[in-house]
């Protein structure tokens, strides 16, 4: 039964990226994937919220069950970040030559991905009243 919630969320997670990714390339443009890191970093914060505040508040109330534990992080955001995406688009960016893009690519998901994650386990802390 766990392979179903992992399976449910990772389809939601997948369609979300999609619909993200295609939002932002249409807004910005593909010459750069914005797209991917939108939801790479968008990704980073969910799953620190997640670990950081809910699980540790649903689990002390008895609120969050196994199942919708995998749903939401190994299957939602594990279908909803990119890092397969990151990687091609990197080497498609290096492939044609444009190592500045490639270098910017990995520096800005990286540093954006570490920066969400921390804040958002900076705010799971403070929600919970606690100094981070």
């Amino acid at each position: 039964m766990h392979l179903f919630y992992v399976f449910i969320g990772g389809g939601l997670g997948a369609v979300c990226r999609y619909l993200a990714t295609t939002a932002i390339g249409a807004r910005f443009g593909m010459m750069f994937p914005f797209g991917t890191l939108f939801v790479n970093t968008l990704g980073s914060f969910l799953m620190a919220m997640i670990m950081g505040f809910l699980l540790s508040m649903a689990k002390a109330n008895n609120l969050l069950s196994e199942p919708l534990r995998l749903l939401l992080t190994v299957g939602f955001l594990g279908g909803f970040t990119t890092f397969s995406s990151f990687s091609m688009e990197t080497l498609t960016l290096l492939r044609s030559g444009s190592i500045f893009l490639a270098l910017t690519n990995i520096a800005t998901n990286v540093m954006l991905g570490l920066l969400a994650a921390i804040l958002g386990l900076y705010l799971a802390v403070m929600i919970q009243g606690a100094k981070p």
